[in-house]
């Protein structure tokens, strides 16, 4: 029995592995062929789906844990890898989601706070899988009270679940504001953590700020010779003056076929959370002891595993 579900924990794996690479060079494949179609590419694309690869291969882990240990005692000591993945990938999506956002880019987490919702909702995740990986540990101590060991990871796993609802792929996070610049850890660098180049005037000096004092300085009277032998052209200043107060037109989200596809992901993953949750609380609620059942969220941890390894944008 041991060695059956031994190789079936192998086989699982391998084949997810297949399915992933397939996928990945399907999806390179086809990103090749749009290559001279698509003129600018999203750089956050491959991080992004990296991220989900990751957390979806730490997912596979801890249904492959909880699985062994269903199936023999002698497993049972493998438990405690199941909080160390859920700490690990928590603590790697809260520093590494986002790349605009310290350590990756050079923008504080005030900003993230305060202006970048997808980013503010991505570091919520990673504090939810960091406690989720706190309350495994404490429940296979046995140090949790019937109330928070029933309770707790239904909790969590439905608040994460829910916030894929309103998941917003739509809007950026305006790292390339100008007010941004107030948020920078070091001044010296961009917002994406490369180093400032200095700008040079088409006369080959640098630019700096006594550009206006030197306009200021010109001599008046090369100013008005200027002015005296410059015809003025009123009906191209007309021109100008409408199409200035010509009110821009008003800026709307559009939903692109890779954000569609991104909606539809996150909506399966939610469905598949919150069977998570449901079938992780009639096992630590001990509602129905039999082996089935105990083993119903670990392979529902598996199929969210699975499919984040085929994510893709």
């Amino acid at each position: 029995m041991e060695r059956t579900s031994l190789l079936c924990c192998c086989l699982v794996v391998f084949c997810c592995f297949q399915a992933s690479a397939a996928v990945s060079a399907q999806a390179a494949v086809e990103s090749a062929e749009r290559g001279a179609a698509v003129q600018s590419v999203d750089p956050n694309k491959a991080p992004s789906e990296f991220n989900h690869h990751l957390a979806g291969w730490a997912l596979i882990g801890v249904g492959l844990v909880a699985l062994a240990g269903q199936g023999s005692p002698r497993f049972k000591a493998f438990n405690y890898v199941m909080p160390a993945l859920f700490i690990a990938v928590g603590l790697f999506l809260a520093t590494w989601s986002d790349g605009e956002m310290w350590p990756r880019g050079n923008l504080n987490w005030l900003w993230l706070l305060h202006h970048d919702a997808e980013a503010r909702q991505h570091k919520v995740y990673a504090l939810l899988l960091v406690a989720m990986g706190v309350l495994e540990y404490f429940r296979i101590r046995g140090s949790l009270r019937p109330l928070w060991r029933t309770w707790a990871f239904l909790a969590l796993a439905l608040l994460g679940a829910a916030m894929l609802l309103v998941h917003d792929h739509t809007a950026g996070s305006g790292a390339n504001l100008p007010e941004a610049q107030a948020y920078l850890v070091n001044p010296t660098l961009n917002v994406d953590g490369s180093p400032r180049k200095p700008r040079a005037s088409s006369s080959g000096v640098m630019e700096n700020y006594h550009t206006h004092d030197e306009a200021a300085l010109m001599p008046a009277s090369a100013s008005s010779m200027e002015h005296e032998g410059m015809p003025m052209d009123h009906s191209h200043m007309m021109m100008q003056a409408d199409a200035n107060e010509t009110p821009a037109p008003a800026h709307h989200h559009v939903m692109s076929a890779s954000m569609m596809l991104v909606e539809s992901e996150h909506f399966w993953f939610m469905i598949l959370g919150v069977g998570i949750a449901l079938f992780k609380f009639i096992s630590d609620g001990n509602w129905f002891r039999t082996r089935v059942v105990s083993c119903l969220w670990p392979a529902g941890m598996l199929a969210l595993g699975i499919a984040l390894t085929l994510y893709r944008e």
